[in-house]
């Protein structure tokens, strides 16, 4: 990941840590970390300190979170496009379009 802070929108990036074995620089200041190493994944709060808090997960924990994360979005957008149609039935595809766009739900 080449952003400086890590949003929402990027959640399909956490598969490039996963298949690709790209690290994820999630933020500054702390300067927090992702990596891939061996068969676990190891988010380190700050890289600057040698004390940082660490968790790990396994690679395929991270990958079952993943598929909920998914599946939550896919949701929250099916309501949203519900709403949309209730309430702006003239822009609803639009809108709809946009929020899918927006959560990087078209792959």
């Amino acid at each position: 990941m080449n952003s400086p802070c890590t949003g929402l929108e990027e959640w399909r990036e956490w598969y490039g840590l996963l298949d690709d074995r790209v690290p994820l620089y999630l933020g500054h200041d702390p300067w927090p970390l992702a990596e891939h190493v061996g068969d676990r994944v190891r988010l380190t709060v700050d890289t600057e300190r040698d004390d940082s808090p660490v968790i790990e997960l396994t690679a395929a924990g991270l990958r079952a979170l993943l598929a909920g994360v998914e599946r939550d979005l896919a949701d929250f957008h099916r309501l949203a496009a519900a709403w949309a149609e209730r309430h702006l039935p003239d822009h609803a595809a639009p809108v709809t379009a946009a929020l899918s766009q927006a959560l990087d739900l078209t792959p």
